[in-house]
């Protein structure tokens, strides 16, 4: 195992280059860094491949490189990457298959992985999320979202910002969308808890699609469902330029439905 310590009086940026692995970063009310890296194998080649990870800080700035990341050697043993930092810091993580999970309140998260699972609880700046082969969750994003998998679901539990969602072979579910939702999937359902503003553009291949629209808006519906059925609570009506909502849903084999649903108080 090696350990590190580093100062700091505010939000730093953090910029993670892993080859595999699992990788958690907790964001907390600190002025102390705490980097620990252990390799699940023990050993030569397990202590080889530490050796391989390059911690540096320095001006806010704090690095973690593994050193072969492109190189043709096979790396023996898998790597548990955990960080410490301030609330507020900014996240940039590259891995070929590593999951992530961050704890607490960062700044922004941009995360790039061919297979694994990226997880985070609150995010105040942008978020964007590729990864081949995993799920995508965050329970809070207060700004914009980017989020795209091949094979796995999107998660987010409340969105203030615009939404991109894109899946191959997963759901799309979002819970609160205070802002607009561009939801796309081949193989999978789409579901908004609950949206009253903006543009939601949702399509499926096969699949369900069910938005739940909060009281008081105005909607302008586009419904369609090629083999499936089509079913509205709101009353038709309304002009697409003046809505509150622009709605248009589309799926070729699957249920489109839209409901009224409460006004439920949300702390944020």
């Amino acid at each position: 195992m090696a350990h590190w310590e580093f100062p700091a009086t505010g939000p730093i940026d953090l910029h993670i280059s892993l080859i595999s692995g699992k990788i958690s970063i907790a964001a907390e009310p600190t002025e102390v860094i705490t980097v620990s890296l252990t390799a699940i194998e023990s050993g030569k080649s397990g202590d080889s491949d530490l050796s391989d990870v390059q911690v540096d800080y320095v001006g806010g700035r704090l690095a973690i490189t593994e050193s072969r990341h492109f190189g043709i050697r096979r790396r023996g043993a898998e790597l548990d990457l955990g960080i410490t930092l301030p609330e507020g810091s900014r996240c940039s993580v590259r891995t070929s298959a590593s999951s992530v999970s961050c704890q607490g309140e960062l700044g922004s998260l941009d995360v790039r992985t061919a297979n694994g699972d990226v997880l985070a609880a609150v995010v105040r700046g942008p978020v964007q999320v590729n990864t081949f082969s995993g799920n995508v969750r965050v329970d809070a994003a207060h700004a914009d979202v980017s989020a795209h998998t091949a094979s796995g679901d999107i998660w987010l539990q409340r969105a203030d910002g615009d939404v991109t969602a894109d899946t191959a072979s997963g759901d799309v579910h979002v819970g609160t969308a205070m802002a607009s939702v561009f939801a796309r999937t081949a193989s999978g359902n789409v579901r908004i808890a609950s949206i009253a503003t903006g543009q939601a553009d949702l399509t499926c291949v096969s699949g369900d699609i069910w938005v739940g629209v909060l009281p008081g808006a105005d909607v302008y519906l586009d419904l369609a469902s090629v083999i499936g059925r089509v079913s509205s609570e709101l009353a038709p009506g309304g002009q697409e330029c003046h809505a509150d909502l622009n709605l248009k849903c589309r799926t070729v084999n699957g249920d489109v439905r839209v409901s009224r649903v409460a006004l439920v108080s949300d702390s944020g």
